[in-house]
């Protein structure tokens, strides 16, 4: 069953297929972009730049600890998280199992700094109807102490990507951005 979704004006949003991983690679480049001309002075960021010779590497670089970080945009809030997983849909953010053992493996020590933006704050299927409150800001968690949280978390799989072969995630860790291991910087 399709879904429409909405902003705070009650304007219906066009989105983008959530299964077209290369589309959102790309604007992944930009996104990073963005972030760091809006926050990189305040916060202490640059583009990691070994970004330039591996597409792989972390997005970021904190240049007043030398440690690198990943940026995770969320900007649709996970409507049902609520009657899912216990968590107030306005809080919950995401984050893959994939990259969970990516960076238990290759970058135990990594930053994670999640730039929350909800652009939609209402979802509709059928006659059911959620609706969030507008969220903005940045918070980051250190991984160690993140990964500790994610042993504890739910995980949801996702049901439209059981047979993927464009490389997504299957499945993502529901967290609660409220949890007092996140610290809100913006």
């Amino acid at each position: 069953m399709s879904y429409k979704l909405f902003d705070v004006n009650n304007k219906e949003l066009q989105h983008h297929d959530l299964q077209d991983k290369s589309r959102w690679c790309k604007d992944g480049e930009k996104i990073e972009e963005a972030f760091v001309r809006q926050f990189g002075e305040k916060l202490g960021l640059i583009i990691n730049p070994e970004k330039n010779t591996n597409p792989y590497a972390p997005d970021l670089l904190n240049v007043t600890n030398g440690k690198l970080g990943d940026l995770k945009l969320q900007s649709t809030p996970f409507f049902k998280a609520k009657s899912l997983y216990q968590i107030d849909p306005t809080y919950a953010v995401v984050f893959n199992l994939k990259d969970k053992l990516r960076y238990e493996k290759n970058y135990p020590e990594l930053e994670i700094y999640y730039w929350i933006n909800w652009i939609a704050v209402k979802f509709q299927m059928g006659s059911a109807e959620i609706s969030v409150s507008p969220l903005h800001g940045v918070w980051e968690v250190d991984f160690p102490i993140f990964n500790k949280y994610l042993n504890e978390s739910s995980l949801h799989e996702y049901q439209q990507r059981v047979d993927d072969t464009k490389g997504n995630a299957r499945s993502s860790f529901v967290c609660d951005i409220r949890k007092d291991i996140f610290k809100q910087v913006i």
